[in-house]
């Protein structure tokens, strides 16, 4: 595949939607569209005639990344990856830590494809823009279909300015000129634009669709994007604000549809249409799909390449079944580390057997990484391979044809939007926690997976409450996408991302299943006994991604980050 910057497709952007358009109108419309509407015949002169045809136009807009296309801000994929480069794991290939290290750099093929499928995407709803206006239908239908495309660009946007600080800000198609010579805008007049549109786009935007329209944007999904905006900005009354309101409209509720295993089925096939949803991706059997399932299954599932290896402090992060994390819990043992734990360890990584527990179960396969050397799944098959495997999103049914899978992404869920009100308030005015706040928010998400709820007299302190916030939040929102935009934003990266990362736990004890081995070729362990594996090192000139530098030997204008050459 040829490569392109982002100027070479926001010069495209006079038929990019177009494009998008008679592509997605292949399942949404007819099968013979194309024949009937050959690209060369259609062209923004003759397309917008009426509201089918904006209508169209919108459905385009809607169309993310899929197939192979992995980065992204809005696939499963680019979603994990931003999710490893936060401290939660790693990919098989070193992709996820060269995206967020002390070794990044401008060249990182990651990033850059990061960086020019947001615009392109952002192309698309400019040429939206410049054009509904003159398309003949109803204003008040055009008004909420400007109001949904105003959100889809507020979602790159702000993404852009979060992760690369100051950026290009096109607003309407470029030309040619223009693209090749954009100057970046400064990250808070990029956030002032993300606001402002969403503010807009709320006071337009309906509460809820008919099942038919799922996926699209609401007003609660933009007031939880403008919520992430807040919160970015340390606008803690603000984002409290938005967010209550999300919470007293009253559509939207933990799913506990499926008594223990609500969690784990939540993220797999039919759970876009659960309460829970507040904006997510779907995809079409056979049509659109992802290859995520080819990348994240095991080895010894179906032909899975076992491409990520979640790390053990996030194993450790989960809560025993009493409530009480590891170093508090007298359930806790760590020669059987993964006995009486959190329901969402289970549903959300594979893992081996060890003491008690047989390892996990998936249809009629034991998973195992101590079968030997070199076999499926081995613990240090490959360098980067730590012995556990994600699960969270993998669904039993699919067994075949991995590559193309169409389970869908979750973007924003309500469990996000209680857990991030909670932080805001308690950031604001932590007075103002109290039982009934936290039995509305934080206790909720804990008693769908069994556990029991906090107490008001043991989280006495407005650091109680933070931290036992953003415990949750890394449990709760894994592989969502979440965690690396946490730790940016709590400013904690350099304690998080500084130190040799661990996998599962080995034994000195030859006859053991999992014994590390003796003398130089032994693999090494912490004091504990777990797999060192990883050794990370993140700088401060690393809070920003660099600028792609293929967009760099395009447009003099455009500046890097400090610290990058």
């Amino acid at each position: 595949m040829i490569m392109r910057n982002i100027f070479d497709t926001i010069k495209y952007a006079g038929i990019s939607c177009l494009t998008c358009m008679l592509t997605l109108g292949i399942t949404s419309c007819s099968d013979d569209l194309l024949e009937k509407n050959p690209p060369s015949a259609i062209s923004n002169a003759n397309f917008w005639t009426g509201e089918s045809d904006a209508r169209l136009a919108l459905v385009g807009c809607y169309r993310f990344e899929s197939g192979w296309s992995h980065d992204d801000f809005l696939t499963p994929q680019g979603l994990l990856y931003l999710d490893f480069a936060g401290g939660n794991g790693t990919e098989k290939e070193n992709f996820t830590t060269l995206m967020a290290s002390s070794n990044t750099v401008a060249t990182n093929g990651n990033l850059r494809w990061y960086w020019a499928n947001a615009y392109s995407h952002i192309s698309r709803y400019n040429t939206f823009f410049e054009n509904i206006d003159a398309c003949p239908m109803n204003d008040k239908l055009k008004e909420q279909y400007k109001a949904e495309v105003k959100c889809l660009r507020a979602y790159y946007l702000f993404s852009l300015a979060f992760y690369f600080k100051d950026v290009p800000m096109p607003l309407k198609p470029l030309t040619v000129d223009e693209a090749n010579t954009i100057s970046q805008t400064p990250q808070q007049e990029v956030y002032d634009q993300v606001e402002k549109d969403l503010k807009d786009a709320i006071a337009v935007l309906p509460e809820k669709y008919d099942a038919s329209d799922l996926g699209r944007y609401t007003s609660g999904a933009a007031r939880t994007l403008l919520s992430r905006l807040y919160l970015a900005e340390n606008k803690w009354t603000d984002a409290a604000e938005v967010l209550k309101k999300v919470i007293d409209s009253g559509v939207y509720q933990i799913d506990k549809s499926n008594g223990a295993e609500s969690y784990e089925k939540l993220f797999q096939i039919g759970g876009e249409k659960s309460p829970e949803q507040v904006f997510c991706i779907t995809y079409v059997k056979d049509k659109f799909t992802t290859s995520r399932y080819q990348y994240l299954y095991p080895e010894c599932a179906y032909g899975g390449w076992h491409q990520f290896a979640p790390y053990n402090e996030l194993v450790k992060s989960y809560f025993c079944a009493d409530g009480k994390s590891i170093d508090k819990s007298p359930t806790y043992s760590n020669d059987d580390p993964y006995a009486n734990r959190d329901l969402r360890l289970y549903a959300s990584i594979f893992l081996p057997p060890l003491g008690s527990y047989r390892g996990t179960v998936y249809n009629d396969i034991v998973y195992d990484c101590f079968k030997g050397t070199n076999t499926s799944d081995s613990y240090n098959r490959f360098p980067l391979f730590d012995g556990y495997c994600p699960k969270k999103g993998c669904d039993p049914s699919i067994t075949n044809n991995l590559g193309s899978t169409y389970t869908y992404t979750p973007v924003m869920r309500y469990a996000e939007v209680l857990l991030s009100y909670l932080e805001a308030l308690n950031e604001a005015s932590p007075a103002a926690v109290t039982q009934q706040v936290l039995d509305q928010t934080i206790n909720q998400i804990r008693g769908r997976v069994n556990l029991p709820g906090l107490k008001k007299a043991e989280l006495s302190t407005q650091e109680d409450v933070r931290q036992a916030v953003r415990q949750e939040r890394r449990v709760e929102l894994a592989f969502e996408g979440l965690r690396y935009f946490d730790v940016l934003r709590w400013g904690i990266a350099k304690e998080e991302l500084n130190h040799t990362f661990t996998g599962v736990k080995l034994s000195d004890d030859p006859h053991a299943r999992n014994y590390r081995g003796s003398g130089s070729t032994a693999s090494p362990v912490d004091k504990d006994g777990y797999y060192k594996f990883e050794t990370r090192s993140w700088s401060d000139h690393n809070r920003y991604f660099p600028i792609p530098q293929n967009d760099l030997n395009v447009d003099k204008n455009l500046k890097q980050n400090e610290g990058y050459h």
